[in-house]
């Protein structure tokens, strides 16, 4: 076996590139990345220290959304999108036992790893889907015969607009709407830019993403809200990432803050049919 191969159950990984959700599992203290992943994360530690506080964060606020899911609202169903790697403390560790929970994600070598971390998980499944068509997990039978016909469940799509362009995050929002049966909620968090654009830091990030290959767009909340119809929020509406959590600012430092804006890099909102 190659230096950047290794063998898993399943088949080969290729590690010799840095992959989003490795960087985004050892910027969250894992261990489920290697060498060239954690070469590209302190490449983005060196540029933009504050990014890593931020991928904190939203974990913290997912956390919170599992146990508010399942335990207070009651959904014995969640179906996230674009979940990455599932480890340290994803929503499957948080959610009241006996929930079903759904993850999936594009990216063939991230579902692969993912099925390995997740042996013995009981009720947890990874399923190879794209988040900007819904319908490719929702339809897929495997799910449908896990589903058993329930409709009302709860949807994640977290941390993931930034990530598609405004005709992507409008298509994906109306089929997810009219997919959901009645009675569901979609936990849903978006970067709503108040920094500038013109700031070194975050410009350096930008071009960060897309060496990696990905492309960010950051937006305006009301941008935010116009693209998200017809699910609209409940009566909390959007509330920022760090009153969300109830993250103290004093601990982001001012350029922290410059570079995040003063939300803590977006807002959340459960958005209901």
């Amino acid at each position: 076996m190659s230096a950047d191969k290794t063998q898993t159950d399943l088949g080969t990984l290729d590690i010799s590139k840095p992959n989003a959700a490795r960087i985004y599992d050892y910027l969250l203290g894992g261990s489920h990345n290697f060498e060239a992943d954690r070469k590209g994360a302190e490449q983005i530690n060196s540029a933009a220290p504050w990014i890593a506080k931020g991928m904190r964060l939203q974990r913290a606020c997912l956390q919170d959304i599992a146990h508010e899911l399942t335990t207070v609202r009651g959904f014995d169903v969640v179906i996230d999108f674009a979940s990455g790697l599932p480890t340290q403390d994803h929503i499957h560790a948080m959610a009241k036992p006996g929930t079903l929970v759904l993850y999936s994600d594009r990216d063939p070598t991230v579902v692969e790893f993912a099925r390995e971390i997740l042996k013995g998980n009981p009720d947890t499944y990874v399923f190879s889907a794209d988040a900007r068509y819904p319908n490719e997990l929702l339809s897929n039978p495997e799910v449908q015969a896990l589903l058993k016909g329930r409709r009302a469940v709860a949807f994640v799509l977290w941390g993931v607009a930034i990530f598609l362009t405004d005709a992507e995050l409008k298509q994906t929002m109306k089929t997810l709407y009219e997919l959901a049966g009645p009675g569901s909620t979609l936990a849903f968090s978006a970067s709503a830019a108040d920094v500038d654009s013109n700031d070194p830091a975050i410009m350096e990030s930008v071009r960060l993403y897309e060496r990696f290959g990905t492309k960010i767009y950051p937006r305006s909340l009301g941008q935010i809200q116009e693209l998200i119809e017809p699910w609209r929020p409940d009566a909390s509406g959007f509330v920022s990432l760090l009153k969300w959590h109830g993250l103290e600012t004093s601990v982001m430092t001012p350029q922290d803050l410059r570079s995040m804006g003063s939300a803590g890099g977006g807002y959340g909102a459960y958005l209901i049919k």
